[in-house]
């Protein structure tokens, strides 16, 4: 009687060990594996003359660099359509370290393409005002492939504090501020350029003329990635519709003869809307577009290095103009 009274006591305390047990493993608090935080994007308005803001959600998973995230959602670019970016959407977040108060960014060298004074006043101005924005943010500096941005004088641009809104004093405190440009600087022109984008229905590819400013040296291959770029922002004629996802980036563009070769990151396919339509107006989108340049006459385009393949063609071989997919 004895024996099976003390194993009932043993088998009751073990019990009750157990559920204590439990009982703190439920009230540990779990770590969550996201965040969101709504921070301001700095970006420049319509006539690229000031900075402005747009506040927008970002999700931050754990483990990821608060600041990266948020430099990605910059260079994504604005939701307000008369806002302006004048970061290359080409651009890549190697990394950030942060110093107490002061932030080092690295980036690739597509980051230092701004299109002439003002845009790049802006562009870095919106790159450090999203991230001192940050109070445990004071400064901000921006490595290019490991070496520190230059300004256009050729000297390292260094710490740089938050800018001021309007453009013409966006500059760090501690450096001259050049004045603001009436017209394009010498080193800068700007070009007529004809995108295709397509129609409601997705049977025909639209003309829509933009201007874009451009280094007066910039190579063929250079000056290709810039139209392509355009494409990818879309149309600005909201009867048209874009054709390119806005999430792809130029990966090189190569010249050889008359035939340019374009390779797109792995978003083409993976972003693509799919269908035999859609297949057909990215590639009479891109290819007209491209053909509309003097030394343009046939376009290969590629992913990740392999030939487009969307739905049903497989993009093997070049391709010439197709002015039958024309629609005025």
């Amino acid at each position: 009687m004895v024996k099976r009274l003390t194993l009932l006591l043993a088998a009751l305390s073990m019990v009750n060990l157990l559920a204590g047990c439990a009982q703190e493993q439920d009230n540990v608090p779990q770590r969550p594996d996201r965040t969101t935080q709504t921070v301001k994007l700095y970006f420049a308005n319509e006539d690229n003359e000031r900075l402005v803001t747009e506040d927008r959600q970002v999700v931050i998973n754990a483990g990821e660099d608060k600041y990266t995230v948020v430099l990605r959602a910059l260079i994504k670019g604005p939701e307000n359509d008369n806002y302006r970016v004048n970061i290359s959407p080409n651009t890549r977040v190697y990394g950030t370290i942060k110093q107490g108060d002061k932030l080092i960014v690295d980036v690739n060298d597509d980051f230092a393409q701004f299109g002439g004074s003002m845009a790049e006043i802006l562009g870095v101005g919106a790159f450090v005002n999203t991230l001192t924005q940050f109070d445990e943010i004071d400064e901000v500096k921006i490595l290019v492939e490991g070496e520190e941005l230059k300004g256009p004088s050729g000297k390292a641009r260094g710490w740089m504090k938050t800018f001021p809104m309007q453009a013409q004093t966006a500059a760090p405190a501690q450096k001259p501020v050049p004045a603001p440009a009436q017209t394009p600087s010498p080193s800068v022109v700007k070009k007529n350029v004809t995108l295709y984008f397509a129609n409601p229905e997705a049977t025909a590819v639209v003309p829509e003329t933009r201007t874009i400013s451009v280094p007066n040296n910039l190579s063929l291959a250079g000056y290709i990635k810039t139209v392509v770029n355009e494409l990818i922002k879309g149309p600005r004629n909201t009867e048209l519709r874009r054709t390119i996802p806005a999430e792809a980036t130029v990966r090189s563009v190569e010249v050889r003869g008359t035939t340019a070769y374009v390779d797109f990151s792995s978003e083409m396919h993976s972003k693509h809307s799919g269908g035999a339509a859609g297949e057909s107006m990215t590639i009479n989108s891109i290819v007209n577009t491209l053909t509309e340049l003097d030394d343009i006459t046939q376009v290969q385009i590629t992913v990740e290095g392999k030939p487009l393949s969307i739905e049903h063609v497989v993009m093997d071989k070049p391709m010439g103009r197709n002015a039958k997919m024309i629609r005025q």
